[in-house]
């Protein structure tokens, strides 16, 4: 039965072009991407690549995580995130503590800079997608697409949508 529902998922419903909506929602996070970027970066000096790491860092466990743990929410690999990790530690924005769960690992956490920084954006990058985003989506229209969006995710992360 669930390699039917598989089999049946895989397969676009008729009328649909499914490389035609797939290339418009990559395209919609490419122009979403620029534009909160652009945004964080004239008013903080703050590009969204350092933004999404600070945002993470803040809602995990102890507000700090290990690299490996980073990489996996930003859905990037642990040797391009660690690269990142050191140019945000070179901002001054998080440093390195020791796992007090491994002696071997490391954690990353906020500084007070790195809280201050992430606080004023935060405020920024919600007006600037509630402007994009809110121009021209119903507040149930964005939770809608938001429930899409991670029903998409979890679906790729448990495997199915492979």
């Amino acid at each position: 039965m669930a390699a039917r529902r598989r089999s049946q998922a895989a397969a676009p419903a008729s009328g649909v072009d499914g490389v035609a909506w797939t290339t418009d929602l990559i395209r919609l996070e490419i122009a979403l991407w620029d534009r909160v970027d652009a945004r964080l970066r004239e008013s903080h000096e703050l590009p969204l690549a350092f933004f999404e790491p600070l945002h993470l860092i803040s809602r995990a466990r102890a507000n700090s995580m290990r690299v490996g743990d980073l990489a996996r929410g930003l859905r990037i690999t642990v040797g391009g995130t660690s690269k990142l990790v050191d140019r945000i530690e070179r901002a001054g924005l998080i440093a390195r503590e020791p796992d007090p769960d491994d002696r071997r690992a490391s954690r990353v956490a906020l500084t007070t800079a790195g809280k201050r920084k992430l606080t004023a954006a935060l405020k920024t990058y919600e007006a600037e997608a509630g402007r994009l985003l809110g121009s021209v989506l119903s507040p149930d229209e964005q939770q809608q697409m938001r429930d899409y969006v991670s029903r998409l995710l979890t679906s790729i992360d448990d495997g199915e949508g492979t």
